[in-house]
């Protein structure tokens, strides 16, 4: 399992651009068979375009399952809670 720090991986976590950064090292991780832990910060905001070019991407194209397969999540329970609600909200929509 690769460790990655999301404030280190990307500039910001407020824009498409920096999703898409996030969405490829997730994308290459799923393609390669890897897990990734995911660790964000209790200071960090993730926007909506960043998390729908990231995590709602990923799942778009590869679904629920393969997401639990390749990533896990470890941060502050607000951080926790911000991702599973978006993560609930996204399946709810997606299976409307």
């Amino acid at each position: 399992m690769k460790n990655l720090i999301l404030k280190d991986i990307v500039k910001n976590s407020s824009s498409n651009e920096e999703g898409i950064v996030l969405f490829n090292i997730l994308q290459e991780a799923c393609i390669n068979h890897n897990k990734i832990l995911l660790e964000i910060g209790s200071d960090i905001s993730m926007s909506s375009s960043f998390l729908n070019t990231s995590i709602g991407e990923f799942l778009d194209q590869y679904g629920f399952l393969k997401f639990k397969e390749t990533v896990q999540i470890k941060g502050s329970k607000l951080q926790f809670d911000r991702l599973n609600s978006y993560i609930v909200k996204y399946r709810e929509l997606y299976t409307a």
